[in-house]
This record gives C-alpha cells, sequence and structure tokens, in this order.
C-alpha cells in the first residue's frame, strides 16, 4: 500500500514538475534575447563625401536618440535627421528621453574626408532590456 501511494504521489509531483518546466521553457523563449545586430540593423555608404548611416529597427525595440554618435579621427561629426521620427519617451533609469523606432537615417553635416569612421549607438527593447552601447568601426 505505501508503495502504491509514493507512486502515486511520485507520478503526480512528476507531471507537476514537468508541466512547471514546459512553462519555464515556454516563458525564457518569449523573452529571448536576440543580438543587437538582429534588432538595430545598420547600413551605410558615402554620397559625395556626406556619411549617411541607416538603421532599421525591430518592432519592440528603440534606440536612444542621444546616444548616437559619429567620429571622425575622434572629432565628433554633427549630423541631421533625414528619415525617422523622435518621439519623448519616459525611461524607468533615465527619466525623459528621447527614442527612435522603426527606421533612422542621419546624414553627416560636413563632408567626410577620412576613411576611419566610428558609429556609437545604444538600444533597448520594450520588454525592459537595454543592449550595451554599440560601437562600429567603418571605412
Amino acid at each position: 500500500m505505501k508503495k502504491t501511494l509514493f507512486l502515486i504521489f511520485y507520478l503526480l509531483c512528476g507531471g507537476y514538475i514537468k508541466a512547471d518546466q514546459d512553462i519555464s521553457f515556454m516563458y525564457l523563449q518569449d523573452n529571448e534575447i536576440k543580438p543587437a545586430d538582429e534588432v538595430f540593423v545598420i547600413s551605410y555608404f558615402e554620397d559625395g563625401g556626406v556619411l549617411k548611416v541607416n538603421w532599421s529597427i525591430e518592432d519592440g525595440y528603440y534606440l536612444y536618440f542621444d546616444s548616437i554618435l559619429i567620429k571622425e579621427n575622434q572629432k565628433i561629426v554633427d549630423f541631421d535627421i533625414t528619415d525617422g521620427m523622435i518621439i519623448n519617451h519616459e525611461d524607468e533609469f533615465f527619466g525623459e528621453t528621447k527614442i527612435i523606432r522603426n527606421i533612422l537615417e542621419i546624414s553627416s553635416i560636413e563632408e567626410i574626408e577620412t576613411n576611419l569612421i566610428e558609429i556609437a549607438y545604444q538600444g533597448c527593447s520594450d520588454r525592459g532590456f537595454c543592449y550595451p552601447v554599440q560601437n562600429k568601426n567603418i571605412k
């Protein structure tokens, strides 16, 4: 009798643990952290000495506008937004910030004279995960 009760108890608890593991696994799948290069797809080209940089931002993610930095030989390059919209956002860590969703295209104001350009940017997901600053060296 004790063996039968133990077996029933074991089977019931084992099923509960298995169901709990399945739920945890599903939760992890829904909260998969994608690489920054997949959610912030960046491309760039030079047009008559002007550097143009494009971001395609996956749904559910955003870039911090103030995190975008372009340097030419360690000198900051000013830029204009040619496509995309800045949105005011209340951030739980930084307070009122400016973000960009979906797409962003910027163009350098002055002509680029060198082949060594550094681009830095940072973004987050709507689920609360923030990526470290991403640095790209382009030539």
